[in-house]
């Protein structure tokens, strides 16, 4: 075994803020259609070739009913930001809702919708397309279409043309079983008096198709909490992609089941790490929205991309000889490593690297700064990393050439 003292001198000099991330280069914004890369339909790409690994984050969940919202995705597109995900909030909160109020009736008028917020979404959209940022709209709010928000959600408030006295759409529900996502066939608690509800969630599908299906960014989102909103999900799925069909187009769907996460910084870039091809820092206070640790991960992760395309790594289990570490390390399956250390602290790693005459260490740094040092043989076999910065950073280990 042989320590290796100066990797803690590139380490810490790394943290201290050498390098300058203001240098990092932002690819030309791509043309094309965004599709579902034909290799693996869990990557994007533009092109139909070339696999996009996309990253993101906003500070609002519905960042087009925000004034700033030009501003934001210039900053997370020149970080190395090419993702944002928005959600169509219908809360009658202070923020415009998708419908019309009718002074007359005191309530939302479901089948008339308000232009303004129409015009903000297709404007966000028409904005981040020019810069290459995908936009994947979460369509159905779950997070907010609940007990608490009954009264304050333009669908379900009291006296709305779907939540009227007598009717069957109440707030007397157990968790999952929110009737508006039962209105479906097939739904495990449909009712047959449901059908007059689904016409107003069918017209607003058909709203969000007619001011959106025309652009080429864009990801249609019905990904579910539970499996007991499958029917939900895949009747939404196959509705939108019929639609669009009749309107000429093709459109992207995003279907699958996952609970709402927060996420911090290190669960970000181990996310990456694990392979996920879609990664985004949520709005506060489920994550860091678009601050600058949530730029500066993205932008560290796009200095690692050049090192090496994440897609093509695998889980290096054995790298830390079998002993539970704060480390995540992963493997291109030829002797060389990536290795994310969330924050302060050391690690022993193994790893195989017997075939290269030298191996170049290289730190990023959680500001995207790098800085790099060629070990010559004879080295041992296992290396200890270790870091005083708090935040963390990536460690890359590559044979020299």
């Amino acid at each position: 075994m042989k320590f290796l003292p100066l990797l803690a001198g590139l380490w810490l000099a790394l943290a201290s803020g050498c390098g300058n991330p203001g240098q990092l280069t932002v690819t030309a914004s791509p043309t094309g259609q965004l599709q579902p890369w034909e290799e693996d339909p869990n990557y994007w790409t533009w092109d139909g070739k070339t696999p996009e690994l996309l990253l993101g984050g906003s500070s609002s969940e519905a960042l087009f009913l925000e004034d700033n919202f030009r501003g934001e995705i210039a900053v997370l597109q020149k970080t190395g930001g090419n993702y944002l995900r928005c959600t169509l909030r219908t809360l009658d909160d202070g923020e415009m809702t998708p419908f019309v109020w009718t002074d007359s009736t005191a309530f939302f008028n479901l089948l008339e919708y308000r232009e303004e917020y129409w015009d903000q979404l297709s404007d966000m959209i028409s904005y981040a397309e020019n810069l290459g940022v995908a936009v994947e709209i979460v369509v159905w709010d779950f997070p907010n279409a609940t007990k608490a928000n009954w009264n304050m959600n333009a669908w379900t408030r009291p006296g709305s043309e779907i939540n009227y006295d007598g009717n069957p759409l109440s707030k007397d529900f157990l968790p999952g079983e929110n009737p508006f996502f039962q209105t479906v066939p097939g739904a495990m608690l449909y009712l047959n008096d449901y059908r007059f509800i689904r016409p107003f969630q069918e017209a607003f599908v058909d709203q969000l198709l007619a001011r959106t299906a025309h652009f080429n960014n864009v990801i249609y989102n019905y990904v579910v909490p539970s499996n007991l909103h499958i029917p939900w999900m895949v009747y939404w799925g196959k509705y939108t992609e019929a639609k669009a069909e009749e309107m000429g187009k093709r459109v992207n769907i995003n279907v699958g089941i996952a609970e709402p996460q927060r996420m911090d910084i290190a669960t970000f870039n181990q996310t990456v790490l694990s392979g996920q091809p879609v990664v985004a820092h949520p709005a506060p206070p489920n994550g860091n929205g678009i601050n600058g640790l949530a730029l500066a991960s993205i932008r560290g992760i796009r200095v690692v991309e050049r090192f090496f395309t994440f897609k093509d790594l695998s889980p290096a289990p054995d790298l830390f000889g079998g002993v539970e570490t704060q480390a995540s390390g992963a493997t291109d399956g030829e002797g060389n490593y990536l290795i994310y250390m969330p924050r302060a602290g050391s690690v022993e790693i193994y790893p195989d690297v017997e075939q290269h005459a030298s191996v170049r260490v290289t730190v990023v740094g959680y500001l995207g700064t790098q800085r790099s040092e060629v070990l010559e043989r004879p080295y041992g076999d296992s290396f200890r990393l270790f870091t005083e910065e708090e935040r963390g950073g990536w460690m890359i280990l590559k044979g020299a050439e």
